[in-house]
């Protein structure tokens, strides 16, 4: 298909090899500046035309307007005042003010901080295997422990008596 294609390519560039193959139609210079003209000339004479405002003011209304704020200011404020008496009223006033009762004791007791204290008494290995809480303790959970802390049963003096006498772990596992 692309080789049809070349092959068409080429015969159209022979065919127009030397030549223009952009036309304008005969006489288009010599006519456009008549037809530019004749546009120019056809649109309206501006100043000819007289301005109408579309937009009109009502009669007396900046001489009005003072008053007019005036009067919707003092309606601003009866309507405040009004709101403002309407709070007094038992049926508006109780549930706001237990709302407002509401809101403070949760706001006291979310601020409130639980102090935990650990507990000092020792448990021994009894204790711990016979406890009921041990089952539901995730192994993972000592594991994580016990990696964080530093090994109770490791004694350097052991370690390099150990060193010191050649003595190899293998002579006190079969002693074991």
């Amino acid at each position: 298909m692309k080789k049809e294609l070349n092959k068409e390519d080429e015969k159209l560039r022979a065919a127009l090899k030397g030549k223009n193959p952009f036309n304008v139609p005969s006489g288009y210079f010599e006519e456009l500046p008549e037809k530019i003209i004749d546009q120019i000339n056809g649109l309206p004479d501006f100043d000819k035309i007289s301005v109408i405002n579309p937009f009109a003011v009502p009669e007396g209304y900046f001489e009005n307007l003072p008053s007019t704020l005036a009067g919707k200011i003092v309606t601003q404020k009866s309507k405040l005042e009004s709101w403002l008496s309407g709070l007094q009223r038992p049926r508006i006033a109780i549930p706001i003010a237990f709302a407002t009762m509401i809101m403070l004791g949760g706001l006291y007791f979310y601020k409130q901080r639980c102090i935990i204290t650990p507990s000092t008494q020792e448990l021994s290995a009894d204790d711990l295997r016979n406890s009921s809480y041990i089952q539901s303790i995730d192994e993972d959970l000592f594991v994580d422990v016990l990696s964080g802390q530093k090994d109770v049963n490791k004694d350097e003096s052991i370690e390099q008596y150990l060193i010191d006498n050649n003595i190899e772990l293998s002579q006190i596992e079969n002693k074991l």
